[in-house]
């Protein structure tokens, strides 16, 4: 009687320290989860949608409750790559980023519409393109193409970029493009008299559209998240018979 006693106390402690050790192991999993970043890389257009006065958009995207961290980054005059400093220079600045260790989890990109002034040519839009997309790797990125109508080049220009970026997106499973191009020509009295940066309610409704963007962003990463998250804690919480 005794030895049987003593195996079902032996069993019951065995139980208890698996069951103590899978808290343990799911806890430090928990503890260890990497913060998961938002990053809007743009140029003027995406500072005039992060402007308080008219499109908000830090705090709006803040509100969501769904990234850890959110970097709207708009500068006046940036390219997507190139000859410009850091400040003007899209690759430049996600360069910095991953220097100071922020690694963004998704990216929404809305740069192209300074490089239009650059060429009209089909290599020179996809070289510049590429780059960038190289560079931010494989997590989840949306690009919105662009629409300048301040000379008949710029809408040219803009066509063409925009077929290359539909293009060149092709080669990479992890990016999308939005159609600003086709949503801001519905609606042409979102932009301003110089027919390129907008008025503040265009501003607002490129807002909308990045929150949109932002929360498909995070469907994807959670969707991806969940279910690796969900094969190791069965794996690791079942115990044999």
């Amino acid at each position: 009687m005794g030895n049987a006693l003593n195996r079902r106390v032996c069993k019951s402690l065995t139980i208890v320290a698996v069951t103590l050790i899978s808290c343990i192991f799911v806890g430090n999993a928990r503890a260890v989860e990497p913060a998961h970043t938002l990053l809007v890389l743009g140029d003027s257009i995406t500072w005039g949608t992060n402007y308080k006065g008219f499109g908000n958009l830090t705090p709006k995207l803040q509100a969501l409750n769904t990234f850890d961290n959110v970097i709207v980054d708009g500068a006046f005059s940036r390219n997507i790559s190139g000859p410009a400093k850091t400040l003007k220079n899209g690759v430049k600045t996600y360069a910095k980023y991953l220097k100071t260790k922020v690694r963004p989890s998704a990216v929404i990109v809305a740069l192209g519409s300074n490089d239009l002034q650059g060429s009209i040519k089909v290599r020179f839009y996809e070289s510049r393109i590429r780059e960038l997309l190289t560079l931010i790797g494989d997590v989840p990125v949306v690009w919105v193409n662009v629409l300048r109508i301040d000379s008949r080049y710029y809408v040219r220009a803009s066509s063409v970029f925009n077929k290359v970026l539909n293009r060149v997106a092709l080669d990479y499973p992890n990016v999308s493009v939005v159609n600003w191009h086709a949503m801001i020509t519905k609606n042409p009295k979102w932009f301003a008299f110089d027919k390129l940066h907008l008025k503040p309610v265009g501003y607002r409704a490129r807002a909308n559209l990045y929150i949109d963007l932002s929360q498909n962003l995070w469907n994807i990463i959670t969707t991806a998240t969940t279910s690796q998250s969900t094969t190791t804690i069965v794996a690791v919480t079942t115990i044999p018979d």
